[in-house]
């Protein structure tokens, strides 16, 4: 997004340009190389209807290049068979490449976003079938992982 606004400003009132930088320029320039911090919320996009407890996810959005993802999510008790994924990802991947994330500690997953998908599917790495949310009740999930905004 190209930046309008007149970066300097007659500070003087002598009719010359002055020296003091407009705040509002400065700000949209800040916004535009700053990256975006935030909270995301995953949630259980199943259609099994749990409710997932959390105890951190952010996400560190750098302008115009890369998403990073951080949570950790703990699966409620269930017997629910399932295929476990997970929504609400700050921003949807982009149709540029699948994304992969990878687990930061705790139960050996493989986790996978598809081109254009906004859920993460989790796999099992020893056998590459996807998870249920039966195989994930009571489990903490803690994952890391970097994609490329849509």
């Amino acid at each position: 997004m190209p930046i309008t606004r007149t970066a300097m400003i007659d500070d003087d009132g002598s009719g010359t340009t002055g020296t003091i930088i407009n705040n509002a320029w400065k700000q949209e320039l800040y916004n535009q190389i700053d990256p975006g911090v935030g909270v995301w919320t995953p949630v259980d996009v199943s259609g099994a209807g749990l409710v997932l407890t959390l105890s951190g996810a952010r996400y560190c959005h750098v302008q115009g290049g890369l998403v990073a993802i951080f949570a950790n999510v703990i699966y409620p008790a269930t017997s629910n068979v399932q295929p476990a994924m997970i929504g609400g990802l700050p921003f949807p991947n982009s149709s540029f490449c699948p994304a992969g994330f990878y687990p930061c500690i705790g139960m050996a997953n493989i986790f996978h976003v598809t081109s254009g998908g906004n859920q993460i599917y989790i796999f099992n790495p020893a056998t590459g079938t996807q998870r249920t949310n039966a195989e994930l009740s009571g489990a903490v999930i803690n994952l890391a992982g970097v994609y490329r905004p849509a």
